[in-house]
């Protein structure tokens, strides 16, 4: 009888051990997962999805963009969804400096389309600033 109360006991201890793993690795992305999920959601001009990855300042700075986005007539909206979805990023280097909560990621775009002069070219090579915040990992800048 103490063997099977040890068991069971032992096995909800174990069940609750892996899902409080399981609760702490799906909740705490990587800054480079976030940078990625922000950038893609950035260049596809979803100022709405990427103000999730932001902090509450940057966040707004966004959603004042989209507000300004939607100001515009409808064919020129059009046209910047029918181009933005031919830039694509790419995280290519994430640095730490010396504070443990802060993370710089560098990315390139690069444009995609058959239609541009120079297809599959990297465009840019930039970089966004990544803190760690109660929320998890939160773009703060864009340089």
């Amino acid at each position: 009888m103490k063997q099977a109360i040890r068991k069971t006991t032992l096995l909800r201890c174990a069940i609750a051990a892996l899902l409080s793993v399981a609760f702490i690795c799906c909740s705490s992305q990587k800054p480079e997962k976030v940078a990625e999920d922000f950038l893609n959601a950035y260049f596809e001009a979803n100022y709405e999805g990427a103000a999730k990855f932001c902090t509450p300042e940057l966040g707004n700075d966004l959603l004042k963009a989209l507000e300004q986005t939607q100001a515009l007539d409808e064919p020129i909206r059009a046209n910047i969804q029918k181009y933005t979805k031919f830039y694509k990023p790419q995280v290519i280097k994430t640095q730490q400096p010396s504070k443990k909560d802060s993370v710089i990621v560098n990315y390139i775009v690069t444009n995609t389309t058959a239609d541009s002069l120079a297809p599959g070219r990297q465009i840019k090579e930039s970089r966004v600033h990544i803190v760690k915040t109660e929320d998890g990992w939160k773009v703060c800048a864009l340089k």
